[in-house]
């Protein structure tokens, strides 16, 4: 009898299952992100989450059942309003800022190795408006970069262009 009490008040999911089930919810938030507002988006993860904890089946049943998150979130949402998607926005921002030091230091560290090979030496160079300087001589080997207002408006127009597209910011402009 306890063990029927402990199945129903969801206390009986390992951590693997709770884990499972939050990936399972983080995917179907992002898709229904663009589907639902906001306080209608956490009811239904709030939900489906006391309805996944308490169900007695598996785990692997009850998410067979549901199907992929995002046929899910279409089945919660109108077909005709689109909403942005913010927090990829946010996410496709981040991975473009980091795509872009990770090439500005490659170029940085090309610039180097190729002076260093030839050293001593010096070059200057601009990679996007950012000025780049490396040198090596018998004392020291280095780099350096100076931009004035280059150096934080270029990945300030890097991160905005890809939220606004990784939001799909267009989506807020449409009229039904």
């Amino acid at each position: 009898m306890t063990d029927a009490i402990r199945m129903t008040s969801g206390s009986r999911r390992s951590i693997r299952d709770r884990m499972r089930i939050d990936t399972y919810l983080l995917r179907l938030e992002w898709h229904l992100e663009g589907i639902l507002r906001g306080a209608d988006r956490k009811a239904t993860i709030a939900s489906l989450r006391q309805e996944l904890l308490t169900d007695p089946r598996d785990l692997a049943s009850a998410l067979a059942d549901l199907g992929p998150a995002s046929v899910l979130a279409a089945r919660y949402g109108d077909e005709g309003e689109r909403r942005p998607l913010w927090s990829i926005g946010v996410i496709i921002g981040a991975i473009a800022l980091l795509a872009y030091w990770a090439v500005f230091l490659s170029y940085t560290g090309g610039m180097l190795a190729a002076v260093d090979s030839a050293a001593p030496a010096e070059a200057h160079s601009a990679f996007l408006f950012v000025g780049v300087e490396a040198f090596s001589n018998a004392e020291a080997v280095g780099i350096g970069w100076t931009g004035g207002w280059a150096w934080l408006i270029v990945p300030a127009v890097i991160i905005l262009v890809a939220f606004l597209l990784g939001a799909r910011i267009w989506r807020a402009f449409r009229r039904h």
